[in-house]
């Protein structure tokens, strides 16, 4: 598989033609309630239609995939939470009520 790294630019590039892809299925809903109220059939439309679904749903599987890269890239090694060894367990940090003769 081949490594791509993308940048901003490309994940606002992808939001516009999930943009683009809403105005076209808007559009296509629109035609087959026209056909419907002519009587006309509207059989071809709806393969269209379902088309149309299919692609949104890719771009949009695409988005979150190029979203889930950049939130990966952001992250600054340094800020990542450190990492154990298998063999040791971690200590955690317990919350400890003030004694009652200081409350």
């Amino acid at each position: 598989m081949v490594s791509t790294r993308y940048r901003r630019k490309d994940l606002k590039l992808v939001r516009c033609h999930i943009v683009k892809a809403a105005h076209r299925i808007a559009d296509q809903e629109m035609m087959i309630r026209t056909l419907e109220l002519k009587g006309s059939p509207a059989g071809p439309a709806y393969a269209l239609l379902d088309r149309l679904y299919d692609t949104q749903r890719r771009k949009l599987d695409r988005l979150k995939l190029i979203e889930a890269m950049l939130c990966e890239s952001i992250v600054f090694p340094e800020l990542r939470p450190p990492r154990h060894p298998p063999g040791k367990t971690r200590t955690h940090l317990r919350l400890v009520s003030p004694p009652d003769h200081l409350a």
